[in-house]
């Protein structure tokens, strides 16, 4: 018996460190492959990538920050690849099943609107960019609403029962909105703040304008 048993810890022992060492052989392609793709913009082997990213993200950010590069690349790599397998399908999906979610932090910071069910209701002032996008990409059919947080846009979400959502913020909100949408089965595609923080932050206005008008599905 006693012999069966340390068999037994024996066979679990190896298990163990072969899972380990295929675990980190696993995180080191996929640090190299994420690496290559934020230099050239070309995704080879985009699931396994995606694999990388979501289950081993822990370990590959580790062995970036060990060779000394930044292991925002990681997330940055991560969301344009969300994007990329996302898009097709929210370009299919007509203009009014679609939702947009700004944060309240692009507004200017004497922002006179006020805060509602919906969020913040914009009057389109002038001392920001927000209204101005946000007639726009209403002109098209779109649904536009400024967030304070997540809870208004889980909210919205069972409110208006979108089939796809554009989502602009910071890094870990647009993390965290593309992982709700896998979560609800939509197509959720993300534009990362060019400056974040509490307020006054900073998007390329160009690339947002250029985002929504890139096709006229109604």
């Amino acid at each position: 018996m006693e012999i069966e048993i340390d068999s037994l810890f024996i066979f679990v022992g190896k298990a163990v460190v072969f899972g380990a060492i295929a675990l980190l052989v696993l995180a080191v392609l996929g640090s190299l492959l994420i690496a290559y793709s934020f230099k050239t913009e070309r995704f080879i082997l985009p699931n396994f990538m995606l694999f990388s990213i979501t289950v081993l993200e822990a370990i590959v950010k580790a062995m970036f920050r060990l060779v000394g590069v930044d292991d925002a690349i990681v997330d940055d790599v991560g969301i344009t690849l969300k994007n990329k397998i996302s898009m097709k399908k929210f370009r299919d999906t007509p203009t009014n099943k679609r939702l947009i979610f700004l944060p309240q932090c692009l507004r200017a910071a004497d922002c006179p609107s006020k805060l509602s069910q919906e969020g913040m209701k914009c009057i389109d002032c002038g001392h920001c960019e927000v209204g101005s996008a946000m007639k726009s990409a209403e002109s098209m059919g779109y649904k536009v609403f400024i967030v304070p947080g997540s809870s208004f846009i889980k909210r919205l979400v069972r409110k208006h029962k979108p089939g796809a959502i554009l989502g602009v913020g910071c890094i870990t909100e647009i993390k965290a909105g593309l992982e709700m949408c896998e979560k609800l089965n939509l197509f959720g595609v993300g534009l990362v703040l060019d400056k974040a923080g509490c307020v006054s932050t900073v998007l390329n206005w160009d690339n947002f304008y250029e985002f929504i008008e890139s096709d006229g599905t109604s």
